[in-house]
Order: C-alpha cells, then sequence, then structure tokens
C-alpha cells in the first residue's frame, strides 16, 4: 500500500509540463520562414566519386580486401600470443574429430573433413574480418552436400553382383573418390556465387532472413541430422533416398531395421553420449573458472579408438569403423564444370546459408568485443576459402561453431588462434591419422548428436513466439515444415518466400485508423481506444501506417473511405443525379409559366408554397435561426420585357460549384490524413493520392496532408503531384496539430464572413433564367439551387425591405 502511494505521489508530483507556444505551420511556411536549404547531388558527381583512384582511396581498399594489414601492426604479442596458443590447440582437438564426423553427414570419407578444416582456413587468415571465427565444417551445410552428393554418385552405381560369393560387392574406394570429386565441385561452384556477391557488394541479402527463419531452418535440419545419424548409432545400413520426404523414408527404413542393431555400435554410442553431455554441462557451468573448456571429443576418440583397435571390435562385432586415413596432402584436382548445371540451386543455397550463419555467429562475438564486422568482406573471405579448398575436394565450410566457442572461451583474440588448429589438423593428417583407422563411427554419430542438443531445444519456439506475434510463428513453422518435409536446398527457397510474403502482407493490410483529439492537447489517439479521445465537429483525421506503393495503395484508398464514412465518388454521383432532377423540375416550372409575364415583386415564400416550410441555411446545411421575415426578389424574365443585371465574368468564375450544396450534404468539410507513418510513396501511391484529393475536392471536402516527411515530399513533388493539380503545397502541414488549428481558424472566418453577409440580406437579388446550374455561391440555401438562382454581389439595384 506504501509502494502505491508513493508511485502515485511520484507521478502527480514530478510529472513533466509540456508546453509549446508556435504558429500553426504549412510545410511552404516552415519552409520559407526557417530557410530549407536545396540539397543535390547529380548523378555525374556519385559516379565521379565511385570510380575515383587515388592513393587514400587505393589503400583503403586494400586494407578492406586484407583486413590482415589493419590488425596485424596493432597485434599485441606479449599480452595474446599465448592465450591464442592455448585456445588454439584446445579448439583443434575439437575439429579434428567433428570435421571427421561432419563429413559422414555428407556422406564423405572422414578425412575429407579434416581437409575441409585445413585449407580454407590459410585463407581466412589473411581475409577474414571477424577476429575469433574459426572457419570449417558445419552440420547444416554438410547434410545440404550429403543429398547432392547421394544423389551424383549413387551407392548402387558403385556395386556390382559377385557370382563367385554370390553376394553384391560395393567398390567403396571408387565411391569415395568420385564422391570427392563431386563434393568439390560443388564447393568450387558455392565459392564462385558467394565471391560475385561479395564483390557486388551483396552482403545485404542476409537481412532478408529473419531470425524466425533461421531457428526454423536450423530447427528442421538438426532434427534431419539427428535422424542421418541414427544408422551410425544402431550400426544400420540404409538405402539413400534423395528428394521431397527423403528423411521420411529414411526414418522408415531405420524403424523397420532396429531389429537388426548392432548392440557394440550402441553401446559405444551410449557411453560416448552420455560422457560428452556431462562434460559439456560441466564446461558450460564453470566456464568462468575453467582456464579453458575441456578437450572432452578428442579424448573420447582417442580412448574409443584405443579400446576399439585394442580389443578388436571391429572384426568381432562388425562395427563400421572410420577406415584407412591416407596420409599427406592430396594433390590439387580440377572441378567437373559440367555437372554445374546440375548444382545451381543446392550452390546458391549453400552459398546464402553459410554466408548467413556464418555472420551471425561473428556478429555476436564480435559485439561481445567491441569491434565492427564488414558483411561484404565475410562473404569475400568465405567464398575465397571455398574456392582454395575446392582443388582439394573439401566440401562447402563456414563457421566451425564449437571450435570458435572454444577459442573464444580460451581466451583467443585473433586469427593466431585459427593458425595453430591449422597446426593440429596438419599434424593429423601428416602423423596421426593412421591411427584413428579403429575409431567406430558410432562414436562421430554420437559427438554430433550431443553437439545438437541446443538446435534442437529449438522445437519449443512455436510455444513462445504465438505469444508474442503470431506471423513470426507462421514463418518458423513454414520454414521448418518445407526445410524438413522438402529438403533443406528447397526449405531455404520456400522459407525465404514466405518470409518476403509476409513482409508484404504486413505493409499491404496494415490497419488505417480513425483518430481523435485528447483534450485540448496535440494528441491525437484511436477513439475505440482512449474513453477521452473526441472528434472534432467538421473534421476526419485518419492514420495510416505503412508505406504507400503500387500493392497497397487500393487498401489504403478503401481504408480512407471506410473511416471517413462515405466514398468521394458515389457522393459525387448522388449529387449529380440530385441536380439533375432538380433542373428537370425547373424547366418543368418554366413551361407551366406564362410566356407573358413581366417583371414584378414576389415573396420567396408565395415563390416556393409549394416547398415545405423554409429554414434558413448555412453553406453546411446547418439551421440558424433568425427573426421571420420577408424577402423579395427581382424576377428578370428573358424575353426582353425587362433588362436584368448580368454577373461579371469575374464572379462567375469564382462562383462555388452547385454540386458542393447539392443533396447528399456531408456534415465533413475537412479530411487530414496523417502521413508519418508514410516511409516512401511510389509512382501509383502518388496517383491515386492525387486522385483521391481531387475527388474529395469536387464534393466540398478538402484533404490535408500532416506530418509528412521530407524524403517522402521529395517523391510526391517529383512525381508531379503538384502540378497535376491534385493537391497544392499549401495543404501540407507539419503536424496533424497545425492542420487542425488551420482548419478551425479558416471555418471560424468563412463563420464571420456569412454573418456579415446575413447582415445586408435587405438587398433583393435577380434571378437569371439563362446562368447554368453550375454557377453558384456559398451563400445559396437548398431552395435557390434547385430552381437555378444565384446571389450577384454586383448588383447595385436593391429592393429594401
Amino acid at each position: 500500500m506504501e509502494n502505491y502511494i508513493q508511485e502515485r505521489f511520484d507521478k502527480m508530483h514530478f510529472r513533466p509540463r509540456y508546453i509549446v507556444d508556435r504558429s500553426a505551420y504549412s510545410i511552404p511556411e516552415f519552409d520559407e520562414e526557417y530557410q530549407k536549404k536545396i540539397r543535390s547531388y547529380p548523378h555525374s558527381q556519385k559516379a565521379k566519386k565511385l570510380f575515383s583512384c587515388s592513393t587514400a582511396r587505393l589503400k583503403a581498399i586494400i586494407i578492406q580486401l586484407f583486413p590482415i594489414i589493419a590488425w596485424l601492426p596493432k597485434y599485441n604479442i606479449k599480452k595474446s600470443l599465448i592465450f591464442d596458443i592455448i585456445s588454439g590447440i584446445s579448439a583443434g582437438t575439437i575439429q579434428v574429430p567433428q570435421g571427421m564426423a561432419f563429413a559422414l553427414l555428407a556422406s564423405l570419407p572422414p578425412v575429407n573433413g579434416l581437409y575441409s578444416s585445413f585449407y580454407p582456413l590459410l585463407v581466412y587468415f589473411f581475409l577474414g574480418s571477424i577476429h575469433h571465427m574459426v572457419p570449417g565444417t558445419f552440420a547444416v551445410l554438410s547434410i545440404i552436400v550429403g543429398s547432392v552428393v547421394e544423389a551424383q554418385a549413387p551407392i548402387q552405381k558403385f556395386q556390382h553382383f559377385n557370382e563367385s560369393l554370390n553376394e553384391t560387392i560395393t567398390n567403396f574406394a571408387a565411391m569415395n573418390e568420385d564422391r570427392m570429386r563431386i563434393a568439390g565441385t560443388l564447393t568450387c561452384l558455392t565459392a564462385i556465387i558467394q565471391i560475385s556477391l561479395g564483390f557486388i557488394q551483396f552482403g545485404f541479402i542476409s537481412i532478408y532472413l529473419s531470425e524466425s527463419f533461421i531457428r526454423g531452418f536450423m530447427t528442421a535440419a538438426g532434427l534431419q541430422i539427428l535422424i542421418s545419424l541414427l544408422k551410425y548409432i544402431f550400426g544400420l545400413t540404409i538405402h539413400a533416398y534423395s528428394g521431397p520426404l527423403a528423411i521420411i523414408y529414411t526414418f522408415i527404413d531405420i524403424c523397420k531395421n532396429l531389429p537388426k542393431t548392432n548392440v557394440a555400435s550402441l553401446i559405444f554410442a551410449l557411453i560416448t553420449g552420455i560422457v560428452l553431455a556431462i562434460v559439456k554441462e560441466i564446461n558450460v557451468r564453470f566456464k568462468h573458472k575453467l582456464p579453458f573448456p575441456i578437450p572432452m571429443e578428442i579424448a573420447v576418440v582417442i580412448v574409443t579408438t584405443a579400446i576399439s583397435g585394442g580389443a578388436h571390435i571391429p572384426q568381432k562385432y562388425g562395427i563400421d569403423i572410420v577406415g584407412v586415413i591416407p596420409l599427406g596432402l592430396p594433390p590439387p584436382d580440377a572441378p567437373r564444370v559440367s555437372l554445374w548445371s546440375e548444382m545451381v540451386g543446392p550452390a546458391f543455397s549453400l552459398a546464402i546459408v553459410g554466408y548467413v550463419i556464418n555472420l551471425a555467429v561473428g556478429k555476436t562475438i564480435s559485439a561481445r568485443h567491441g569491434y565492427d564486422v564488414n558483411a561484404n568482406q565475410e562473404m569475400l573471405a568465405l567464398g575465397c576459402g571455398n574456392f582454395f579448398g575446392s582443388f582439394f575436394n573439401i566440401h562447402v565450410i563456414c563457421c566451425a561453431l564449437s571450435v570458435t566457442l572454444a577459442v573464444e572461451g580460451g581466451g583467443g583474440s585473433s586469427q593466431f588462434a585459427s593458425l595453430f588448429v591449422v597446426l593440429v589438423v596438419f599434424v593429423v593428417l601428416m602423423a596421426l591419422g593412421t591411427y584413428l583407422e579403429p575409431l567406430p563411427k558410432a562414436v562421430l554419430g554420437a559427438l554430433i548428436a550431443v553437439n545438437l542438443k541446443n538446435t534442437l531445444l529449438q522445437i519449443t519456439d512455436p510455444y513462445y513466439l504465438w505469444k508474442k506475434s503470431k506471423l513470426d510463428c507462421l514463418v518458423w513453422i513454414v520454414s521448418f515444415l518445407s526445410a524438413f518435409l522438402l529438403g533443406l536446398p528447397y526449405g531455404v527457397a520456400v522459407g525465404v518466400g514466405f518470409s518476403a510474403l509476409v513482409v508484404v502482407f504486413q505493409t499491404q493490410f496494415r490497419n488505417g485508423n480513425l483518430v481523435a483529439q485528447i483534450g485540448a492537447s496535440d494528441i491525437y489517439r484511436n477513439p475505440k481506444v482512449y474513453e477521452k479521445a473526441k472528434e472534432i465537429s467538421g473534421i476526419k483525421i485518419v492514420t495510416y501506417c505503412s508505406p504507400l506503393y503500387f500493392a497497397n495503395v487500393e487498401f489504403f484508398r478503401k481504408k480512407v473511405i471506410k473511416k471517413s464514412g462515405f466514398d468521394p465518388v458515389k457522393v459525387l454521383l448522388a449529387k449529380k443525379k440530385y441536380l439533375k432532377a432538380a433542373k428537370k423540375e425547373e424547366e418543368e416550372m418554366d413551361r407551366r409559366r406564362p410566356s407573358n409575364l413581366g417583371t414584378k415583386q414576389v415573396s420567396l415564400q408565395e415563390l416556393v408554397k409549394e416547398v415545405e416550410a423554409e429554414s434558413t441555411m448555412d453553406c453546411n446545411n446547418n439551421s440558424v435561426d433568425e427573426a421571420p421575415r420577408i424577402s423579395y426578389i427581382t424576377v428578370n424574365i428573358p424575353n426582353g420585357l425587362h433588362e436584368g443585371t448580368q454577373k461579371p465574368a469575374t464572379d462567375l468564375e469564382n462562383a462555388d460549384d452547385p454540386i458542393k450544396l447539392a443533396h447528399p450534404i456531408l456534415d465533413v468539410h475537412t479530411l487530414i490524413l496523417d502521413m508519418s507513418g508514410v516511409c516512401f510513396v511510389d509512382l501509383m501511391g502518388i496517383k491515386v493520392l492525387g486522385k483521391m484529393c481531387s475527388n474529395y475536392k469536387k464534393i466540398g471536402v478538402t484533404i490535408y496532408l500532416a506530418g509528412i516527411r521530407d524524403q517522402v515530399y521529395e517523391d510526391i513533388e517529383t512525381g508531379g503531384m503538384f502540378d497535376e493539380g491534385g493537391i497544392e503545397r499549401s495543404c501540407l502541414f507539419i503536424s496533424v496539430h497545425d492542420a487542425v488549428l488551420y482548419t478551425l481558424a479558416k471555418a471560424s472566418e468563412t463563420k464571420q464572413d456569412v454573418a456579415k453577409e446575413k447582415v445586408s440580406g435587405a438587398a433583393a437579388v435577380y434571378v437569371n433564367e439563362d446562368m447554368s446550374s453550375d454557377e453558384n455561391d456559398n451563400d445559396q440555401d437548398l431552395e435557390q439551387v434547385m430552381f437555378g438562382t444565384m446571389f450577384d454581389h454586383s448588383v447595385v439595384d436593391h429592393t429594401i425591405l
């Protein structure tokens, strides 16, 4: 209770006051008073600056392409080198088993993972802009590569039936060699795409991949990876599928073959998984106390390899093992360019997904350590690393997440840490690889499965997203289902396309609101939401928060019509129909009138005795109480018997359109469009906006645009809306309140003018039957409109009551 009283006290006594005293401005008045500058930047100058060549510009380009030139001179050897060495060696012990494991996901021999963890790092050391980044294999990319490799080189292609042995023999050596060349070809094409995108500054494409899309896609990939690993964990031989629903068929086959489980493989996988999960949890909980994470992955690999080889378990129980790892480095090999036409789709998916993952991790790490990441440079660095490695038949790489986090956790601060990761992999390739031959594949499968923990936990995302944003939840679900059921390459296309549709949907169907004034302030809010928001008589204010472009301009027009309460086109047609009927009735009365009737004085009441009782109306059709009096009209007959006074041409031009005074009479004279939420307008939007202003103007409703942004003002000015007469510059205001104040002031002046004219209402008025019904003045009432009369202020002959 005391806290509540104190909170109320604070709100009552310490709320700041907001007092502003200024003139109401239209945009032209504001620009003139505060001397708006005319800014121009010709395209010729832009081109000159873009293609200019100077020493400073050349230096900047070289530093941008080779970030090592910028950070290497600043490197503190005494402070940072020891941490880079320790963290690099520790991370290298993770890179080796992880690379071998992810090579299995790509349906490639384990040595391919070691090559993929070695060659790209040499290039990234010079070109990378993320200091803690260690490139390497990544599960999602590996499984996409695996789908391509299995489709291009299916196992059936390398099988033949041996009649002497009466069994099917598979030539694994030829299959692995062919698949590695296919992987290298795919990597080369992916690298060319990445390099091309990097040079044309296409790094901004990452902003079109929303977090909901990425999380849904990654969850589907993680689930696919887990299902793909089950065959290694259970020691099963499963037919490889490709295309949509391939993962469903794989899972069905695994379930059918569970009775054939290799118990030894399952035991290795379970023990490995439990140990790794426990140690990883220890690393997380005590990361601030440990100097570097415990490298349990390499420890598990060493121990299981020793047990498997020492006890001859592969020979006894028939478990799948890594097999021979050739020592040394492979010779370079040219890619098969003829296969590129069949790989464009997956290559583009790999290029974009790999880049996005790399950039997302890089931005997170760089934010922690206070340095910037060049998105386009990262695209180039990844592309060049993949391109160099493709000649050694690697498969596509991006950020090696576990390895990168190990470098950061171990205190590494530069790419020197990645050099020591390379050193560890190099030692394995040159000397230690031969000792890893008896390593069970089930161990590598368990190693990957444990690393999927955080990815698979994202399966609960829809539960939380539904509460916060249903559209984001829908993006997650569509991305997940498309990637899981159709395959990852198709999932990328469907997910990105659906995300784009959501953006279009959000901008196309934004809900415009009718707003009203809060008290006497300059605050305007939706009266359906705020009880004290009151509309101003005769003024409608509509706010719309979205770009105005071809896709939503029709929706915007309908929304304004709905909120204003009437369609100007339909009102205009109704008014014309009314005037046509009134003119027809007038002609009928003229035919009944005697042809030799001269000029005479008749009372208005006598002239319209067939019409209902007189009620004086102002220009807005509001009743005005006045003392009863009789007005006299001098009727001028056009047969020459009596000469009437003709209205001057200038007055005829200034006379109001009779349509504005015809039925139906509107109770709205001003419509204010709050454009503060409109960030851009295209040509279609400009045309429709100008047409709307013209249509409302025809029925006597003035449109004002309020809160319009400078860029939008330039767009509509360039689009010719002012030149085409849709709206005048003086109808644009700085804010909604400026437009309201101007409208109220204008209405007040109009009322004063009307009052003055009514005081001098004793003057006789001439009715000229030749005058067209389009020539009318604001002071006419409905009776005069029906009979085609008009006020003529130039008449000097008066009949005094």
